[in-house]
Formats: structure tokens, sequence, C-alpha cells
């Protein structure tokens, strides 16, 4: 069974705010070919598809915590089941952030949990354990024309 990384973090909800949770992968219109180059062309041999995760928005209530944990946010609940998230508004893969995109994100997400902190949406907490084992890879594929953001369920 796999266990989770440490959490670098925990923080409290304080205050609702809209996260986006991850709810599978869709082909992100960006390629890369057999020499590593980046490319919009997937007709070009050898040319692989690079992945944009798809999310539903949703929303962090008082008694969720967010843990920053290696490789990203994690949403974990009042019964300790936890979500990857990401706070940030997503947006889609492109040639310029092709490589670097995720590390993009956490960044970013990482300056809006300072700006949560500071709204007084988060708080300091101890880490809540989470009770089930580590998610594996998003398995749920979406068509490339599918939107990166589906409405509140």
């Amino acid at each position: 069974m796999r266990t989770h990384a440490p959490a670098h973090r925990a923080l409290e909800v304080v205050l609702p705010f809209t996260v986006y949770l991850v709810i599978g992968r869709r082909p992100s219109g960006i390629y890369v070919d057999g020499t590593l180059r980046v490319t919009t062309d997937g007709a070009v041999a050898d040319a692989q598809p690079l992945w944009d995760l798809v999310f539903e928005e949703a929303q962090a209530t008082p008694g969720d915590q967010i843990q920053d944990r290696p490789g990203g946010i994690v949403l974990v609940g009042k019964d300790g089941g936890s979500r990857p998230v990401q706070l940030t508004a997503p947006a889609a893969r492109s040639l310029e952030n092709a490589f670097t995109h995720a590390e993009r994100v956490l960044a970013a997400d990482r300056a809006a949990v300072e700006r949560l902190i500071e709204d007084g949406n988060l708080a300091a907490a101890p880490v809540r354990r989470i009770k089930q084992p580590a998610p594996t890879t998003v398995k749920v594929v979406f068509a490339s024309d599918h939107p990166l953001v589906t409405a509140k369920a």
C-alpha cells in the first residue's frame, strides 16, 4: 500500500474559498517529438501529447484542511479523506511552459496559500492524519476539447 509523503505544513480552513479538485486529464494540444522539441503539430513523427489536468470547482469549508505536500496541495476533509487540489484557477499548458507547467502551478498555489492566510481564510494547524492510501495517478481521460474546469457538482 502506498503511503502519503509527509506534509510540509497544514492549514485549517477558517472561511470558505474555491478550490479545484482534480478529476481527470486531457491531451493538451502540446506535443513533444522524438528529439524533445515542443510543438503544437501532432502530425510530427514520434510526437507524443503532453497532458492537462481537468478539474471540478468546489469549496473548501471550515473543518477541512489544506496540506502542502511534495508534488502538490491536498484537501483533507473532516473524515480524513484526501483529494489533490489546485488553489489557483487552472490554465492550459502552453509552448512556453510545456516542461515547467506543474512547477509554476505549485509556486502559484503556494503564493495563494500566503494570501489566504493574510485574508483570514486559513490558519496554521497540526497535520491531520489522512485515513486512506495515497491516491494513484488520475486514470479518467477526457477528450482534448473538454473544458479544464467543470461547474460545481
